[in-house]
């Protein structure tokens, strides 16, 4: 029998096929090296508005640090840590204000921070000197940000903001124009758009920073609040201009189209209970670009929220490094996106060593090892720190009867204490200053410089005001009375007045409705009377004591720009300091009603 010869042509053909056939692995994404193909985690730690408050805190936030990184994923790369910061660090305490920032900061390196935004209050900082918080021709140096610029050379870590620009390097068809301090045109319409790609930057920021863990590329991205200008000291940043938070992200974010994974803002505004900036600016660019941030790690406001924006986790932390906020994504290697419904998040975690919050961040607890120990390093810092201030810190200058708060809309007994102080150093007949400046409460018991120090820590000067006109000082007074909360209102000393205002419909905002009735000097002076129709005219014949930020238009009380000064008295807080030691008083907490809310007491 004769055996047909097999033909070779069919393995010849597979041959081929296999060998013109597409690369499946080359056409399909890129996996990031790893083998099974499930999502990556990457991990953030967050933080804001700590205001210099390092201890003890800060410390276990240190050791909390130390125990991820230890882990097993994290140390075998199979997931990626980032620990974050959005804004106000160093301005709050002496111990921090003592040394400007440099505690702070170390403490920062030794935690292992990957980026800050800078926030409105390190501004407040001027020329190196740290109760100097101005230029001064005769005293110090002529740079109003050396603080910050000798922060940033210390840090290992860099200091991120994309929206603050020179004004005079934005250009507009090739001719300087006339800025705000939003970086807007001012009183002037421009042939052409502002230029802002070939702006320039402070040398000590950088707009983002690209870092790639566990495979993947994050990008963070730093916004500072557009109205720093306002809520800060004014010189430091009078060449600077902070340009609108959407519409920097958004063209930044385009020019990042395929350069990273992940996008990370670090934003020095967020949400309250009644306001929701920080959300309002996350919806505005997912509007515009799907999918455009991944998270938003806020600050400024001093809240605590933890906001789901279209998936994206819009997390704030309170204040004082008292808290931190975790937050977990998860990259899928292979779609190349983040899957929202697998992200784990928790806002205002408390930082303690012996507990942990089970119930609002489970997650996270699971991976600590209870107790926390110190952090050696942070601990010598705060030792060294500590060392430094004694003597000034625990100099005694009165005792309080019982703790006395202060109030950011209504009369309280802290705030009439701080303005009757000022009018007595003064020898005015009226003080002013803003709520939004005291920034703590007087605890009972003995009151030290250091207690002060927490209430007042801003270098703001005491100045006289004289020939103000009542127009001004009007103003000024239905502003105070108008505001439910979207700013603080004008703590005074030396006047009477009466007001009707109703907040039950304002959603923490203003009350346009608001309305003066009565305001009258301590001597009988009136200068309004809704009843008689009596109203001043003209300049006031009184002289007014306030602080330099008023004077210049700070808080939003702009009305106050160009009011004639005429002298300088010194920093608010030393010369209070200073008047309360000669007689150690006793302080209580009452109020007298001279602002008083006509429509609260019906």
């Amino acid at each position: 029998m004769l055996l047909r010869k097999k033909s070779t042509l069919p393995l010849f053909l597979s041959v081929l096929s296999l060998y013109f056939a597409p690369n499946v692995n080359a056409m399909a994404p890129k996996r990031l090296g790893h083998a099974n193909q499930e999502p990556i985690k990457i991990s953030f730690l967050l933080t804001n508005d700590i205001h210099g408050h390092i201890a003890p805190k800060l410390t276990y936030l240190g050791a909390i640090a130390d125990q991820l990184r230890q882990s097993s994923d994290y140390r075998n790369g199979k997931a990626g840590l980032f620990i974050l910061d959005s804004g106000d660090q160093f301005q709050g305490t002496l111990l921090s204000n003592y040394d400007e920032g440099a505690s702070l900061f170390n403490t920062f390196n030794e935690i292992g921070y990957d980026a800050i935004v800078p926030g409105n209050h390190d501004y407040d900082f001027g020329p190196l000197g740290w109760l100097y918080d101005r230029v001064n021709p005769d005293e110090t140096s002529a740079d109003p940000r050396e603080v910050i610029k000798n922060l940033a050379s210390m840090a290992r870590f860099p200091l991120l903001s994309a929206n603050t620009y020179f004004k005079d390097s934005i250009l507009a068809g090739g001719h300087r124009i006339r800025l705000d301090d939003q970086c807007k045109p001012s009183n002037e319409t421009p042939v052409s758009a502002p230029d802002f790609q070939n702006a320039k930057r402070p040398e000590f920021l950088k707009p983002y920073q690209i870092v790639k863990r566990a495979g993947v590329r994050v990008a963070l991205i730093g916004l500072d609040n557009r109205s720093t200008s306002s809520s800060t000291t004014k010189e430091n940043v009078s060449d600077l201009c902070f340009r609108d938070e959407v519409t920097e992200y958004l063209e930044l974010r385009r020019e990042l189209e395929g350069k990273a994974d992940l996008f990370v803002i670090l934003l020095h505004q967020g949400d309250t209970d009644k306001s929701f900036e920080g959300s309002e600016i996350t919806k505005k660019i997912n509007a515009a670009i799907p999918n455009g941030v991944h998270l938003v790690a806020a600050g400024h406001t001093h809240f605590v929220h933890n906001a789901n924006v279209g998936g994206v986790r819009v997390i704030q932390d309170g204040a004082n490094g008292k808290n931190y906020g975790r937050v977990d994504l998860y990259f899928d290697p292979i779609s190349r996106t983040v899957n929202t419904e697998k992200t784990d998040s928790a806002a205002g975690i408390s930082i303690e060593n012996q507990t942990c919050d089970e119930q609002k961040a489970a997650f996270a607890c699971k991976q600590l090892n209870l107790p926390l120990h110190s952090h050696p390093a942070i601990d010598r810092i705060v030792e060294g720190a500590t060392l430094a201030i004694a003597p000034l810190a625990k100099k005694k200058l009165a005792f309080a009867s019982a703790i006395i708060r202060s109030h950011r809309i209504d009369e309280s007994p802290l705030a009439n204490l701080l303005t009757d102080a000022l009018r007595k150093i003064s020898k005015t007949q009226v003080a002013l200053m803003n709520t939004g400046g005291i920034r703590a409460p007087l605890q009972a018991g003995d009151v030290l410089y250091e207690n002060l120090f927490e209430v007042l820590p801003f270098q703001n000067q005491a100045v006289i005001l004289t020939e103000l006109p009542w127009e001004t000082l009007r103003a000024a007074l239905l502003s105070a009375i108008q505001t439910c909360g979207r700013y603080g209102t004008l703590a005074q000393s030396g006047l009477r007045i009466r007001f009707t205002r109703d907040c039950s419909g304002a959603n923490g905002e203003i009350d346009l409705g608001a309305k003066l009735l009565h305001v009258s000097t301590l001597d009988g002076q009136v200068l309004l009377d809704s009843e008689s129709g009596k109203e001043a005219q003209g300049s006031l014949p009184i002289r007014v004591a306030t602080l330099d930020f008023i004077a210049s238009g700070g808080s939003g009380f702009t009305m106050f720009s160009g009011a004639r000064i005429d002298g300088t008295l010194g920093i608010t807080r030393e010369l209070i300091a200073e008047s309360l030691a000669e007689s150690i008083p006793e302080l209580d907490s009452k109020t007298d009603g001279r602002f008083l809310n006509v429509h609260h007491s019906k």
